[in-house]
């Protein structure tokens, strides 16, 4: 668990995932909000686009 959180407060990027139970919360509160669950979503992905660009860059940007 420290490991988790050094590495949280190492990387600002993996902040973001505290959206993704925010687009929950967010979904059942207001639906009718779509521009909010919108931008809860996107800043809910960006982590893990973050993470499949490095693990593709550690191995070397080859497909498979």
């Amino acid at each position: 668990m420290n490991l988790l959180l050094r590495e949280i407060r190492r990387n600002p990027v993996l902040w973001l995932l505290a959206s993704v139970p925010m687009v929950s919360v967010a979904q059942e509160v207001k639906p009718e909000a779509h521009t909010l669950l919108f931008v809860l979503s996107v800043l809910a992905i960006v982590p893990l686009g973050r993470a499949a660009e490095s693990r593709d860059r550690g191995r070397g940007g080859q497909n498979g």
